[in-house]
C-alpha cells in the first residue's frame, strides 16, 4: 500500500499556499449586480458562477450579488435558482480594480435542469462539471414534502440504496456491504461532520436542523476520501441551511397523519444592517410501526426463548432547535455563531438486536467564516445518551435474574455514553487567470483548492460498555489532515482534475486518498469522464474499543485493537485474526452528464470498486459453550483469555478486516420535462458482487454483500398545469437479496411501492400538502422470524409468494417492522 510521507505532504500543501500569492500580483475586479423576475422584485438565493474563473456568490434577499478578486479578463455569468429558468450573460469584461454590473431578469419554470453544486469539488461548479455522481435537492423541492424529513426525496437519488424502516426511520447506503450499522456515507452538515463520537455512526436522525431551515441536500455517491477524508468510502451526504440575509422572514408547517403522526416546526430569520440571526424548531412524534424479536434463552433450566420487545416503546419522539448569529463584512464575506441541540426517544436497531433510545442528546456549536475564497471553521458536537437501554440484554437478563428489581435488570443492559468530538478547518480556494505576469510558468484558468482539518475525539461510557471500563479514563482519539485539489485545462475540450489527501490518526499508520479525472466537454453542459479514487474508512471506536461482556448472559462484545488468537479446547491454535486496520476502497468510473435539448438532463455513470480488507460486522469468533466443539479467544498482544470478570465463559463478537472483494456496477438517472409544467424522471442502479477473497476461517457473514442487484426508481411530476396544484407519483423496486450482519439474518423479499404527493397553493405564501407514502405495494414472498430466536446461527425463515394491494405491508431489513401505508396532510404558511 502506497504511503505518503507527512513531511512531504506538509511541503506540498506549503508549496500550495504560495500561489494564492502569486496570483495576486494578477490584476484584479469585481463582478456585482441584482437578480430579479419578470415584476422586477428581488430574487435571494440565486447562485452566480462566472467561468472560466470558478468563481462564484449567492444574491441576498435585494437580490444582490458580488464576486470578489476575479482576475482581469473576460467572463460569462450565469444564474441559477429552482423555480426560474436559467441565464447567461456574456462578455463580461473585468478591468484591474474596477467594478462590472450586470443585471438578470430570471423567467419563471419548473424546468430544472443541470444546476450547481459544491459537494463534488468542495467549491460551486455546474453539476455537469462535476466530477462525481451527484444529486441536488433544492430549497422549494424540500419545501415540498411533508413533516419531519426530507427522506422522502432521496428514495429518487441515484445509485443510492434506500432503507425505510419506520415512519421516520430511515437509512442510506451505497453500493454494497450494508450492515445494521452503516456508517461508510459521511454526514455534513454546514460543512461540520455530523458523527456520534461513540459509535461512529452518522447523527442521521439527531440532526439540529429542522426541514423548513434547509436550503439544500447533495447527495454524493461514491469514494470522497480525497476531500473529505475517513468515513466517506460510500459517499457523502450534505446539508446546507438558510442564510438568514438571503431567506429573511419566517416560517411555520403542521403536519399529522396516519399512527398519531404530528408535527410542527418553524423558523424566523431577520437582518439588522452588518447583522443576521435566524432561530428554528422542531417537534415531531409518532406510534411506529412494531414487531416482536424472540431472542434465545442461554441460562439453563429458563425458557427456551423470550420475547425482547415486552417493554419496548414504540413511542418515538424528536425535538430540535438551533440558533444562528451572522455578521456581514462589507467585502461580501460572513462570519457566523450556531448553536444547536437535539433530543431523541425511539428504537435503534443494531447488529446483535435493538436499543431503547430514551432521552438520547445530540448538541453542536460552531463557529464560521465564509469568504469569496477563504473557509475556516471551529465546532464541538456533544451525545449523550441519556436512559438508554439494549431491548434484547433487558429481556434475557430478566429471565437470568427473576429476583432483582426491573430497574436493575435495566441498569446491567443499560448503554451510557458521552461522546465529544472537537475539530477545525481552514480552507481556501483560488484561480489563476493570468499567472504568465508573474513569471510562473502555469495554465491559465486553473481552480485550486486547499485546505487542512483537526480532530480529537473524547468518549466516556463512565467505565460501562467500552474500554474505559478496563481503564478508567475516557478514550481520547486524534487525528488530521491535509488535502488539495487542482482542476485545469488542457485545451478547449479537456479538463484534468487531481486531488489528494493525507490523513493521519494517532492508532493507525498514515493514509493518502488520491483522485483523478479525465473530463471531456465537447458540447456546453455535457461532459464525459473518468476518474479513479482511492478512499479508506478508518475503524470507528467501536471496532477498537468494545468491551462489553456479558452484554447478554455469557456473551460478549470485543473490540479488536490488539488482535485475538481462537484455540479448540483451550489447546491448538486453530485461528489468528489480526488488529482491526483501516479499509482501502479503489474505484475507477466512466461517466456521462448532460442537458439535452433543455428537456433531457442524463447522468449515468459504470464504475469498478476492488475493497481491500474491509471491515466486518460484529461477528462471532469463538464460542466456548458448544461442547466437542467449543472455541475460546486469547488477547493476541497480552495471551490472555476472555473471559467475563468473573473468568466465566463469553462467546466473543468482534470487528476486523474480513477480505478483499470486487464489485462491478451501473447509476443512471435522467428527467425529461415534457413541458415546462410536466416532467417524469427515472433513477436505477445494477450491481454485482464479481468476487470475494476470504479465509476459510472467516465467519461467511463478515463478507455478505447485504445489497439488492436492482434497484429501480420512476415518476412523474406536474407543477402549475392546474393553477396553484402541483402533484406527482414515485414508484419503487428493489429486488430480493439476503442479509446478513449480526443476529439479523435472512432473506428480503422483493417489492415494489407507490407513492403520491400533491398541493395547493393559497394565497400570501400558504401551501397545502398531501402525502402517501407506501399507498399500493407488491411484495414477492415473506420472511419469518425463527421459533428458536434470532441470533447469527439462526436464519429467518423465506417462502415466496406475490401479492399485491392497497395497504400492503412489505419489510426493507430484517427483524425490523414491516412498513404499510403512511399518509400525511400538512400546512404551511410563510412571510416576511
Amino acid at each position: 500500500m502506497f504511503r505518503l510521507p507527512m513531511t512531504r505532504a506538509v511541503r506540498t500543501v506549503a508549496l500550495a499556499m504560495l500561489l494564492p500569492a502569486a496570483s495576486a500580483l494578477a490584476q484584479t475586479g469585481r463582478i456585482v449586480g441584482r437578480v430579479t423576475d419578470a415584476a422586477g422584485q428581488p430574487i435571494a438565493g440565486a447562485q452566480l458562477l462566472a467561468s472560466p474563473a470558478g468563481l462564484s456568490a449567492s444574491s441576498n434577499e435585494d437580490g444582490r450579488f458580488r464576486i470578489s478578486n476575479v482576475p482581469q479578463g473576460v467572463y460569462s455569468l450565469r444564474s441559477y435558482r429552482f423555480g426560474f429558468r436559467q441565464k447567461t450573460v456574456n462578455s463580461i469584461a473585468v478591468s484591474d480594480g474596477q467594478e462590472a454590473n450586470v443585471t438578470f431578469q430570471l423567467e419563471s419554470a419548473n424546468i430544472q435542469l443541470g444546476g450547481i453544486v459544491t459537494s463534488a469539488s468542495r467549491r460551486v461548479e455546474k453539476i455537469t462539471d462535476a466530477p462525481a455522481t451527484i444529486t441536488r435537492l433544492d430549497d422549494a423541492q424540500i419545501a415540498n414534502t411533508i413533516g419531519n424529513s426530507f427522506a422522502s426525496a432521496l428514495k429518487e437519488v441515484k445509485g443510492l440504496e434506500f432503507v425505510q424502516t419506520g415512519v421516520i426511520s430511515q437509512a442510506v447506503n451505497a453500493r454494497g456491504f450494508n450492515s445494521s450499522f452503516n456508517n461508510r456515507m459521511l454526514q455534513v452538515e454546514d460543512g461540520r461532520i455530523g458523527v456520534l463520537a461513540e459509535s461512529g455512526l452518522p447523527i442521521g436522525a439527531f440532526t439540529t436542523i429542522p426541514k423548513v431551515d434547509l436550503s439544500s441536500v447533495e447527495v454524493l455517491v461514491g469514494p470522497g476520501s480525497a476531500l473529505y477524508g475517513p468515513d466517506a468510502s460510500n459517499g457523502v451526504v450534505t446539508l446546507t441551511t438558510k442564510d438568514p440575509r438571503q431567506f429573511p422572514g419566517w416560517a411555520l408547517e403542521v403536519a399529522g397523519g396516519s399512527r398519531s403522526y404530528g408535527d410542527i416546526q418553524g423558523r424566523y430569520a431577520a437582518n439588522m444592517g452588518h447583522f443576521g440571526y435566524k432561530v428554528a424548531g422542531e417537534y415531531v412524534k409518532v406510534n411506529e410501526f412494531q414487531n416482536d424479536a424472540i431472542y434465545p434463552s442461554v441460562t439453563p433450566g429458563q425458557p427456551t426463548f423470550v420475547i425482547a420487545e415486552k417493554d419496548a416503546n414504540w413511542r418515538n419522539d424528536i425535538i430540535r432547535g438551533s440558533g444562528t448569529l451572522a455578521y456581514y463584512l462589507d467585502n461580501g464575506s460572513r462570519l457566523m455563531a450556531t448553536v444547536g441541540a437535539s433530543k431523541l426517544n425511539g428504537i435503534g436497531p443494531t447488529n446483535v438486536g435493538r436499543n431503547q433510545l430514551a432521552n438520547y442528546g445530540y448538541r453542536d456549536y460552531q463557529l464560521q467564516y465564509t469568504g469569496s475564497r477563504l473557509f475556516a471553521q471551529a465546532y464541538m458536537s456533544n451525545s449523550v445518551s441519556g436512559g438508554t437501554f439494549q431491548l434484547n440484554g433487558l429481556a434475557q437478563n430478566s429471565v437470568r435474574f427473576p429476583t432483582i428489581t426491573y430497574d436493575s435488570v435495566k441498569a446491567l443492559s443499560a448503554f451510557p455514553s458521552d461522546g465529544r468530538l472537537q475539530a477545525a478547518e481552514v480552507q481556501n480556494n483560488f484561480s489563476v487567470g493570468m499567472l504568465s505576469q508573474t513569471g510562473i510558468a502555469a495554465i491559465d484558468n486553473t481552480h485550486i483548492t486547499y485546505g487542512a482539518q483537526i480532530r480529537r475525539d473524547r468518549v466516556s461510557t463512565y467505565g460501562h460498555w467500552l474500554s474505559d471500563r478496563q481503564s478508567g479514563t475516557p478514550i481520547l482519539l486524534s487525528q488530521k489532515g491535509a488535502y488539495g485539489q487542482m482542476e485545469t485545462p488542457l485545451s478547449d475540450m479537456f479538463r484534468v482534475v487531481l486531488a489528494g489527501r493525507v490523513d493521519k490518526a494517532d492508532r493507525f499508520e498514515q493514509q493518502f486518498s488520491p483522485k483523478a479525472a479525465l473530463m471531456f466537454t465537447p458540447i456546453t453542459d455535457q461532459t464525459f469522464r473518468v476518474t479513479y479514487n482511492r478512499a479508506f474508512k478508518s475503524p470507528t471506536v467501536l471496532n477498537t474499543d468494545f468491551y462489553f461482556p456479558n452484554f447478554q448472559p455469557f456473551i460478549g462484545v470485543f473490540g479488536n485493537l490488539d488482535g485475538f488468537y481462537i484455540t479448540h479446547a483451550n489447546t491448538a491454535v486453530i485461528d489468528t485474526i489480526r488488529p482491526v486496520v483501516p479499509e482501502v476502497n479503489t474505484t475507477y468510473e466512466l461517466g456521462y452528464k448532460g442537458v439535452l435539448g433543455q428537456k433531457l438532463y442524463v447522468d449515468l455513470v459504470g464504475y469498478r470498486t476492488r475493497f481491500d480488507g474491509f471491515i466486518s460486522p460484529l461477528v462471532v469468533i469463538a464460542n466456548p459453550l458448544t461442547g466437542a466443539t467449543a472455541t475460546t479467544a486469547y488477547n493476541l498482544k497480552t495471551g490472555v483469555k476472555v473471559t467475563d470478570p468473573a473468568g466465566g465463559p463469553q462467546v466473543s463478537l468482534t470487528y476486523f478486516n474480513a477480505g478483499n472483494a470486487v464489485i462491478r456496477g451501473i447509476d443512471g438517472g435522467l428527467r425529461y420535462y415534457f413541458t415546462d409544467k410536466v416532467s417524469g424522471s427515472f433513477s436505477g442502479s445494477v450491481v454485482a458482487l464479481d468476487t470475494i477473497e476470504r479465509r476459510a476461517t472467516d465467519p461467511i457473514e463478515a463478507t455478505s454483500f447485504n445489497s439488492p442487484s436492482v434497484r429501480l426508481t420512476g415518476g412523474m411530476e406536474t407543477n402549475g398545469l392546474i393553477e396553484n396544484v402541483f402533484a406527482g407519483f414515485t414508484t419503487r423496486y428493489v429486488h430480493r437479496y439476503d442479509f446478513r450482519s449480526g443476529v439479523n439474518y435472512g432473506t428480503i423479499p422483493a417489492f415494489g411501492a407507490l407513492d403520491l404527493s400533491a398541493g395547493y397553493n393559497l394565497s400570501s405564501g400558504a401551501r397545502i400538502m398531501f402525502q402517501a407514502q407506501n399507498i399500493f405495494s407488491c411484495v414477492g414472498g415473506t420472511t419469518t422470524p425463527p421459533a428458536l430466536g434470532i441470533s447469527s446461527a439462526n436464519q429467518a425463515t423465506y417462502a415466496e409468494g406475490q401479492s399485491c394491494g392497497l395497504g400492503q405491508e412489505h419489510q426493507e431489513m430484517i427483524n425490523a417492522p414491516k412498513i404499510g401505508p403512511i399518509v400525511l396532510i400538512g400546512l404551511r404558511l410563510q412571510g416576511q
